[in-house]
């Protein structure tokens, strides 16, 4: 029993003493936008092209966190809105001329990561695939969504407003609005029903027919 008290002491003191130190005024100026009340906790694996990366206000983003814009001169951006609360191992990775944005209110556990970027793979070339050019295509994950630990949403993908990605799902495809999505691919399971109040059973185009 003392144990167990002492390691939620631990736990408590770790979190909120230790890892509560936050990125100084000098590397939030390096920031397109770092808006008010909101805070990045060291230590960072990596930020980088921080001049093409907005934050809004009142968001957290935890340790260990990857913020990258790639390429000198990239037009690509990463823009994460208000009010996010973003997990520890987040990465959030843009390239070429391709964006990343978040809307506000999202949540995002552990180990989640969002990338535009893809390689172009050609098994005939003599090229390494590392060395094949990369390909992007804008990601967009709407207010309010709840992205569950070790998600990662690829390029070309919306995610709409006030979504459920469920736990190590790999999403490929856009999710509509008000849709809860798991799996590898990841796929709708439920939608919300707006007349009766609930999360009901999504039926696919084949279970429909």
């Amino acid at each position: 029993m003392i144990y167990k008290t002492l390691q939620r002491i631990w736990h408590y003191f770790k979190c909120v003493v230790i890892l509560r130190k936050e990125i100084g005024v000098k590397k939030k100026s390096e920031f397109c936008d770092f808006g008010k009340n909101s805070t990045i906790t060291k230590p960072f694996l990596q930020l980088s092209g921080c001049s093409n990366i907005k934050i809004g206000d009142n968001t957290t983003i935890l340790s260990n966190v990857r913020l990258a814009v790639y390429g000198s001169g990239s037009k690509a951006n990463i823009t994460i809105g208000n009010n996010c609360y973003i997990g520890f191992c987040f990465s959030a990775l843009a390239s070429v001329e391709a964006n990343i944005e978040i809307g506000d209110n999202v949540l995002f556990a552990s180990n989640v990561l969002v990338t535009n970027e893809n390689h172009v793979i050609n098994p005939e070339s003599t090229t390494p695939y590392m060395d094949q050019k990369l390909s992007a295509q804008d990601v967009k994950i709407g207010n309010g969504c709840w992205i569950g630990e070790k998600v990662s949403i690829l390029s070309g993908v919306t995610i709409g407003e006030k979504c459920i990605i469920g736990a190590g799902s790999i999403v490929t495809k856009s999710i509509p609005s008000y849709s809860i999505a798991v799996g590898n691919p990841a796929r709708i399971i439920k939608q919300y029903n707006f007349y009766t109040k609930r999360w009901e059973r999504y039926y696919g185009e084949d279970e429909k027919r």
